[in-house]
């Protein structure tokens, strides 16, 4: 998007703003350009006030924030002509807009959940945080709150929230966004037959995420004692590539993953560049078996690449993935996303949703890999 290429979500949180309305609800399904319009309409509101605003954008963890929002932001102000580094402050995550501050922390930050005031707030997938925290944002906010969430389930602020509070609610779609291409609408609408994922991510509806794949997995720290191995699944567009760090610990059955890449768009030069900032040459990456042109290219560069060795279907390591733990580092958005949303498309047939898979199937790679022979991990690629 530019200056000029707002949607109609972004013409109804101007509405309301412009109206001085306090509480601005913002429910949605993928690709409604909530999150975005919300950005964007924060940045001209900065940009424009003659007095110091402080507009504070919040999530459930800071991680979150830099791999999501303020990446979006950055690409706003972008589209603007403001490159943001010149406006940027790396260390404590906010930016001078203008006379304002706009800062990102995320809400497992209690120094700045119960700190100082703000005058705008925005919190970012509101449905991940406690109600309790939700409480001690708001009422540090002398002006507009705004929320974004996808509706997956019934939450406080469908119960406590909406009855209590002057407010508007705008609900969007992925229709709403006339700027996704035909390739994006048609995946969006491949997934029609699975019924609660798209009253959800396809109409902006509450409903109960059913027939989750993965559910026992949890954040923690990355388990430097064992080895590891890198799992990789390919993609371009709209699919990304997907690469992650994993160790598998199969006698106390965990798994432990961290988040590296998750990009769209790169072409071979792209991926290896960013492969050799998470690996070096000797480690061991378990890549997708489909295109083994990209792997033989990765593996000229150097690389220790191997296909996956494909035995069983994939329903069946997915079962067996399920007696594990699953630990993620707080940095692994995507991964936490996928695991969140990762469905049954037909349990009883044993076939997967095509969809929240990328990381996934990388993490899957790895696991079949430290799985096959004596299903012991090979001792022969220790941490460097």
């Amino acid at each position: 998007m530019s200056e000029f290429k707002t949607t109609s979500v972004f013409e109804k949180n101007i509405i309301a703003y412009n109206q001085g309305v306090p509480l601005i609800i913002n429910q949605g399904g993928t690709r409604s350009s909530k999150t975005w319009s919300i950005l964007q309409l924060l940045f001209l509101i900065a940009i424009n006030s003659k007095e110091r605003l402080i507009i504070s954008i919040v999530s459930r963890a800071l991680p979150h924030l830099k791999l999501g929002a303020m990446r979006d932001f950055d690409h706003i102000l972008l589209s603007y002509g403001i490159i943001p580094d010149k406006v940027k402050n790396k260390t404590d995550n906010y930016y001078l807009i203008g006379n304002s501050l706009v800062e990102f922390f995320g809400a497992d930050q209690k120094d700045k959940v119960h700190g100082p005031a703000r005058d705008i707030l925005f919190i970012n997938e509101v449905n991940f945080l406690k109600e309790d925290i939700y409480d001690q944002l708001v009422i540090r906010a002398k002006g507009t709150v705004f929320l974004d969430y996808n509706p997956t389930q019934r939450f406080y602020v469908h119960d406590e929230v909406m009855p209590n509070n002057k407010h508007v609610f705008i609900k969007s779609t992925y229709l709403d966004n006339d700027h996704l291409s035909e390739q994006q609408i048609a995946r969006i609408e491949s997934k029609r037959k699975n019924e609660n994922w798209w009253k959800v991510y396809g109409l902006g509806e509450v409903g109960i995420l059913e027939g989750q794949i993965l559910t026992h997995w949890r954040y923690g720290e990355f388990n430097d004692v064992i080895p590891y191995m890198f799992g990789l699944d390919f993609g371009f567009f709209p699919d990304p590539d997907a690469y992650l760090k994993v160790a598998v610990d199969h006698k106390r059955e965990k798994i432990y993953c961290k988040q590296l890449i998750y990009e769209t768009n790169q072409g071979t030069n792209d991926l290896v560049n960013e492969l050799v900032k998470h690996t070096s040459k000797k480690e061991l990456i378990i890549a997708e078996s489909a295109t083994p042109r990209t792997i033989y290219d990765i593996g000229k560069r150097g690389f220790n690449i191997k296909p996956v060795s494909k035995t069983k279907t994939v329903a069946e390591w997915l079962r067996a993935m399920q007696d594990y733990e699953i630990i993620i580092t707080e940095d692994s958005y995507d991964l936490e996303k996928e695991l969140s949303n990762y469905l049954w498309s037909d349990k009883k047939a044993g076939i997967p949703m095509d969809d929240f898979n990328h990381l996934i199937d990388a993490m899957r790679y790895v696991f079949m890999e430290t799985k096959r022979g004596s299903g012991k991990i090979k001792r022969s690629h220790h941490n460097r």
